[in-house]
């Protein structure tokens, strides 16, 4: 018999505030891919890095910086990735009159902090977040509004949540409910 799924979430109710924390959903398919491209990609990379050195003309150089600079631009974004997906954590803290959404071993983000008087209309989103998913080349892309549980601040729309399925959104809704965090008036 298969066990039901427990979720991924993980709820601290301390008395000031509520801290749910989210570790990044595993795609292993995916990280055998990009373990190996990173590979190739590294053979490649000293293959260009050697010629660099050989080469004579001063086009020859230029190309050369130019093509090594995109080369390393998407070594470091593969390198995001496999980051992200074995050490990623989404946190989530609310209390004292803010809501915070931070994201623990993702390169180039940063917390935001919202207050949380003017969150409003928590919700689940009607997009399925697997189908938000973009590939551009090898790179793992997502939309700006990444995330199963979305809420409008101002006249934006923010999500947070990244792949959960949707009764484990649901749950951690209720709980923001239950634990009074969040008043009624701010569901939808």
């Amino acid at each position: 018999m298969e066990k039901p799924y427990q979720g991924r979430a993980i709820v601290e109710d301390n008395f000031d505030y509520l801290k749910i924390t989210i570790p990044a959903k595993r795609n292993y398919l995916f990280l055998v891919y990009i373990f190996f491209w990173l590979i190739f990609w590294g053979f490649i990379g000293s293959s260009a890095i050697t010629e660099f050195f050989r080469s004579h003309g001063d086009f020859d150089r230029g190309f050369m910086i130019f093509w090594i600079s995109g080369w390393a631009f998407g070594f470091v974004m593969a390198a995001k990735s496999i980051i992200w997906l074995f050490w990623g954590k989404e946190i989530i803290e609310i209390g004292m009159g803010t809501f915070s959404i931070s994201r623990k071993n993702d390169l180039f983000t940063r917390e935001k902090v919202y207050d949380l008087e003017e969150c409003r209309e928590f919700r689940i989103r009607e997009v399925d977040s697997e189908s938000d998913r973009k590939y551009w080349s090898v790179f793992y892309y997502r939309n700006k509004e990444r995330g199963t549980i979305a809420f409008d601040y101002g006249m934006q729309n923010f999500c947070f949540g990244e792949d959960l399925y949707e009764p484990e959104a649901q749950y951690l809704l209720s709980i923001m409910k239950s634990k009074k965090v969040l008043t009624e008036s701010q569901f939808k």
